[in-house]
């Protein structure tokens, strides 16, 4: 139980930190990131959480996207890294 609320409150800080980040570049997604924390607190019920983990996840990782991609445009590199091959 102990292991869970820690999990969770690391988990709340992260994002608590991630959404202030975000806010400076992308005002629109750190409004959601912090909208859709508040509401994984674990007064929810655990189905709803479940929906807003999964609502979270698909989030960050568009935003994740979008930051790849700015960093390939700032470094003047082609926006498909994978066109590239690996060189392996």
């Amino acid at each position: 139980m102990a292991a869970e609320i820690l999990t969770e409150d690391l988990l709340r800080i992260s994002l608590e930190r991630l959404s202030r980040e975000v806010a400076r570049t992308h005002p629109e997604f750190g409004e959601m990131l912090a909208r859709n924390m508040l509401r994984t607190c674990s007064l929810v019920p655990d189905s709803e959480r479940a929906q807003r983990f999964e609502e979270l996840g698909v989030l960050l990782k568009d935003l994740g996207r979008l930051y790849l991609a700015e960093a390939i445009i700032l470094r003047g590199a082609p926006e498909d890294p994978e066109s590239q091959g690996s060189g392996d």
